[in-house]
């Protein structure tokens, strides 16, 4: 008889409606190896013929009899979403039986569900349940599991005693992920410290308990999932709750991949100038020096009135207020996530975070139950919290206060009667002021308008000031009220390093400014000049720069900027932002016109790595719970070889045109790779080309434990560094708080890499590198000294990296090698290159 496996089983899962759910059930029966994926759209097909709603919260998701060909084996899956998911007439399905019948198996399964329809408890156990061996029970007609047992807290709950993470305590970042795991459970959860007591699912509320780095809390928990929650919580505690354990120098601007490492990042920054002009002293938040015209920043004014007659009405304006934001802020994550990167966008994750704070949003409707209007009500609670937060000692928890101020308004412009005066900007570039700039504000400035900024307020520390370093924009802050006493357009400087605004600046101070000035560009100038000699190091070794690009016309951007070819071609660029897959003949092209730009210099065309976080909508791809772990690279490819065969007949078409190589991502076991290389080498003989070299992307640990097997059917390596630290360390590089420690110098992926460029070197074959840390000046010289031959770089990174390569010696490179591999965190790496004086000897 067919039986539900713990494999099948699939608990605490969620989904915003029926179809994602469907999606689910389907890609959770894909993985079983029950159906082909093409069967899912068989099954939301089945839900426009009939409902598969039975009852008691349990769906039972199935296909229609004609694509029963796509049906691998009889099986079935248990797919639980304890919220709930709109399945038919207004009713909530909280279980999902997926089922894959070629006979009549699964029929013995029915009839034990019918049997819980007719429980209503035992149907909301098997909603709530965490314990797969219940569902199980149930479905395979054993005797019922019992519950699990329902412990009732004692006044006050459970508790357990935590300390506050180091160094910093419980500011934004770790309490936007205590409140992540607390609102994963159903328990009341309060977090106690001193005399203080803060809801846990309440960010506002975590951060006004002050607690600082080390500080002794009290975490309680009542509710029938408290001890789970309670583990849970302990967990995320004892794991930092994301924190570093030592932060960088907040002075330390952080090397960014995405564009030519600045004189900052490579040297120490130049003494302070002995300036005469009136000096305001603040805090060095991103270094820099430059000159130009003060300008105000105005932010406008939002009018609301105090009261409004119709309750009903104001409290939707209010949950639509709150909706428009969280669109807002979703929308700022991703675009300074381009621009940035996912750390520098995590600042608006706990904004979300702020949003959807439920003691901020209770007391508001409270207020419109008594009779005021949204937007007074709003503004109220926000303005109140942000008080009781500037209060606090700890600065860097004061700090937020201008985060939460930043979320507030965002809601209120919404809820506005009238807007005036909005903040605007001179059609000509300037130094602005202001008493502060919320993290939104600054994420969007225009680095060519906005020179620099200074503030009244604020700190090193603050997500203003951080936004500036990524954005590479100098800025000052805590300056005073004296930071604002500076008419518009008139003269200044504003440095970066030594933490001032010079207002007025003499003639002297203008003069040696500028020879500090021309010196950072004299650097990048000889950079520039000598971007077309090779990347030969000083005892003789040659390393080449290459480019990352993402686009035809980047081919003759990466020639120009002294690019030795192309180390990444992104070629689903040719699949994104449209509705159906490109033709033959436009990959043809456009692979064709890169080929003529590079003019004999060679292209490594990666196929498509479509999955993780690029989503195509006309592919079709079931939602996965994990996409960085599901269908995509070279697993796409095999799955859709439809796809797979047209680009490898393009890219073939164009390798007639000059030297091509072929690179194929995400490869994690020799099965993937033998399969690729026979579709491949089948199209080859088809198109009637010439053989081509073929490489694979080394992302993934087994890649790497396996790379001496790989590397026999190969002709080169190049090492995904992006991909293979998040995987390797456990770190979603987009996580909003865990983003920041991924970084690809850590000792762990630095062996990874060691271990790959050793098998490369025993085969035969040459290793580069492609990710993010090839471009960082720590990254560059510690990759060449493990051996790496080929170094991929954003485009505007390939001069200075060139010219970096060219003062090294690669003996001085291997020692710090060597000694890299030794050291146990990233934070010694940097400071094992950065302090090496012997590395250009």
């Amino acid at each position: 008889m067919l039986k539900l496996r713990e494999r099948n089983v699939w608990l605490g899962r969620a989904a915003a409606n029926k179809a994602e759910a469907i999606r689910t059930v389907g890609r959770a029966m894909v993985e079983s190896g029950f159906i082909e994926p093409g069967y899912i759209d068989s099954m939301l097909q089945r839900e426009q013929v009939a409902a598969t709603y039975l009852g008691s919260g349990i769906a039972i998701p199935h296909g229609l009899p004609a694509a029963r060909h796509l049906v691998r084996a009889t099986g079935i899956v248990v797919v639980q979403f304890p919220d709930g998911v709109a399945w038919a007439d207004g009713e909530r399905a909280r279980v999902a039986v997926g089922i894959a019948a070629r006979s009549d198996e699964h029929l013995q399964v029915l009839a034990n569900l019918t049997g819980v329809l007719g429980d209503a408890s035992a149907a909301d156990r098997l909603a709530r349940t965490s314990d797969p061996g219940e569902v199980i029970a149930a479905l395979n007609g054993g005797a019922s599991a019992p519950a699990a047992p329902q412990a009732v807290a004692p006044a006050g709950g459970s508790s357990i005693e935590v300390s506050s993470p180091s160094p910093h305590g419980l500011h934004a970042r770790p309490a936007t992920a205590l409140v992540d795991v607390a609102k994963r459970f159903r328990a009341e959860i309060a977090v106690r410290h001193g005399e203080k007591t803060a809801n846990g699912k309440s960010l506002v509320a975590l951060l006004g308990l002050g607690a600082v780095g080390g500080a002794r809390l009290t975490v309680s928990a009542a509710g029938d999932d408290a001890a789970a929650a309670l583990e849970a919580l302990g967990a995320a505690f004892a794991g930092g709750l994301g924190e570093a354990a030592a932060p960088q120098a907040p002075q330390a601007a952080p090397a960014r991949p995405d564009r030519a490492p600045a004189a900052h990042d490579r040297a120490p920054a130049a003494a302070p100038l002995d300036y005469e002009g009136r000096v305001v002293a603040g805090i060095s938040a991103s270094p820099g020096l430059v000159e130009g015209p003060a300008w105000a920043f105005q932010r406008e004014r939002i009018a609301v009135t105090e009261t409004a007659a119709d309750p009903a009405v104001q409290h939707r304006r209010l949950d639509q207020a709150l909706a428009g934001a969280a669109v807002d802020l979703q929308q700022l994550h991703d675009e300074l996530s381009k621009k940035a990167g996912a750390a520098k966008a995590a600042i608006f994750k706990a904004h979300l975070e702020l949003l959807e704070d439920p003691d901020l949003v209770a007391v508001a409707h409270t207020r419109i139950d008594a009779g005021h209007s949204a937007g007074w009500a709003w503004r109220k609670v926000y303005e109140e919290g942000a008080g009781s937060l500037s209060r606090l000692d700890d600065p860097l928890l004061a700090a937020r206060a201008a985060d939460l101020r930043d979320v507030g308004r965002r809601v209120l412009r919404f809820l506005a009667d009238s807007i005036e005066s909005a903040a605007s900007l001179p059609s000509h570039p300037v130094v602005l002021l202001a008493d502060d700039l919320s993290p939104s504000d600054t994420a969007k400035l225009d680095p060519k308008q906005v020179l620099g900024l200074c503030t009244s307020v604020g700190g090193a520390t603050s997500h203003t000031a951080i936004i500036a370093r990524s954005l590479d924009i100098p800025a000052v802050v805590a300056a005073g009220p004296a930071a604002l006493d500076v008419e518009d357009g008139e003269a200044c400087i504003l440095d970066g390093d030594a933490g001032v605004l010079v207002v007025r600046p003499t003639a002297r101070d203008r003069a040696r400014a500028e020879v500090r000035r021309e010196q950072v560009l004299e650097r990048r100038e000889a950079e520039r000049l000598d971007r077309f000699k090779p990347a030969i190091t000083r005892d003789g070794r040659r390393v080449e720069v290459v480019a990352n690009i993402g686009a035809p016309g980047e081919a003759q951007q990466a020639v120009d900027a002294g690019g030795e070819g192309v180390g990444l071609m992104r070629t689903e660029f040719l699949f994104l932002k449209r509705e159906s897959p490109p033709s033959e003949d436009e990959q043809a092209e456009a692979y064709t016109t890169m080929v003529r730009a590079l003019n004999g210099l060679p292209i490594i065309l990666r196929t498509l790595d479509i999955g993780g976080d690029k989503h195509v909508p006309y592919l079709s791809m079931p939602a996965e719970g994990n996409p960085f772990l599901g269908v995509r690279g070279v697993r796409l490819c095999l799955a859709r070889e439809d796809l797979f065969r047209t680009q490898l007949r393009a890219i073939f078409r164009a390798s007639r045109e000059g030297p091509v190589r072929l690179m194929y991502p995400m490869i994690s076991m020799v099965e993937e790779l033998a399969k690729a290389m026979e579709i491949t080498e089948e199209v080859r003989r088809e198109i009637g080309a010439d053989p081509i070299e073929i490489g694979i992307m080394i992302e993934v640990p087994s890649a790497v434990m396996i790379a001496d097997r790989l590397a026999r059917e190969v002709s080169f390596f190049s090492i995904g560094t992006n991909d293979l630290t998040q995987y390797v360390l456990a770190m979603d590089r987009q996580h909003p708080t865990l983003a920041s420690q991924a970084d690809g110098l850590h000792p762990a992926v630095l062996r990874m890499i060691e271990l790959t460029a050793s098998a490369a070197r025993q085969a035969g074959i040459w290793v580069g590198a492609c990710g993010g840390i090839a471009g960082d000046p720590a990254g560059t010289v510690v990759l060449a000294g493990l051996g790496l031959v080929e170094l991929s770089v954003s485009i505007p990174s390939i001069a200075a990296t060139k010219a970096l390569l060219r003062g090294i010696t690669m003996a001085g490179a291997e020692d710090i090698a060597r000694r890299a591999l030794a050291c146990g965190t990233a934070a010694e790496v940097r400071a094992l290159v950065q302090g090496a004086q012997g590395v250009a000897a």
